[in-house]
């Protein structure tokens, strides 16, 4: 994977992260959707630090 495709998907992940974050701040609850923000940023991280560069 080439180093811009890498800075792509951590990027991605963060702002993932950083909305189920922001969202369970916002509404004071964990929702489905929350959850689902959070899990699909770590994912993205574990894809762009697990492929070679």
């Amino acid at each position: 994977m080439n180093k811009t495709t890498k800075i792509t998907l951590l990027i991605i992940a963060g702002l993932l992260v950083f909305n189920g974050l922001i969202n369970i701040s916002d509404n004071g609850g964990v929702l489905a959707y929350d959850i689902a923000s959070i899990l699909s940023g770590i994912g993205f991280i574990v894809v762009a630090l697990s492929k070679k560069a």
